[in-house]
């Protein structure tokens, strides 16, 4: 389970966070000496736009494999019968549309041997 955050404090660091990198694309985009005279404004909010949907993709990708293979001990029981999930199922592709593209990410696959229920980990998702 994810530790409790101070929301004040997570704010912060991720607006300090965030200056860094954008400072850090400036820097690799038009070099050390930044954005040249004469850029035209609209071709700016253009790579930033385009650059903020790239760390949007990247940030949803990685989050959603990240919690698709780390299957917590209490998703390993069936909800019904309460057997130990076999996990041999191995996994299933998914994939859900998202204001900046499709998400895609290998879902783990249970099933029960007790009451032959097949069934992803139970968590909570849109409508629960």
């Amino acid at each position: 389970m994810a530790r409790p955050v101070d929301p004040t404090v997570a704010k912060a660091e991720l607006e300090n966070l965030l200056q860094g990198v954008a400072k850090q694309l400036i820097h690799r985009v038009y070099g050390p000496e930044g954005m040249p005279w004469g850029t035209k404004f609209a071709d700016l909010e253009e790579l930033a736009v385009q650059l903020g949907q790239a760390v949007s993709q990247s940030m949803i990708d990685q989050a959603v494999a990240r919690q698709a293979a780390a299957v917590p001990v209490e998703a390993n029981s069936c909800s019904a019968c309460g057997t130990t999930l076999d996990p041999a199922g191995g996994t299933e592709p998914r994939a859900v549309a998202t204001q900046v593209g499709t998400a895609r990410w290998e879902e783990p696959k249970r099933s029960c041997p007790q009451c032959r229920a097949a069934f992803f980990p139970s968590v909570p998702g849109v409508g629960d």
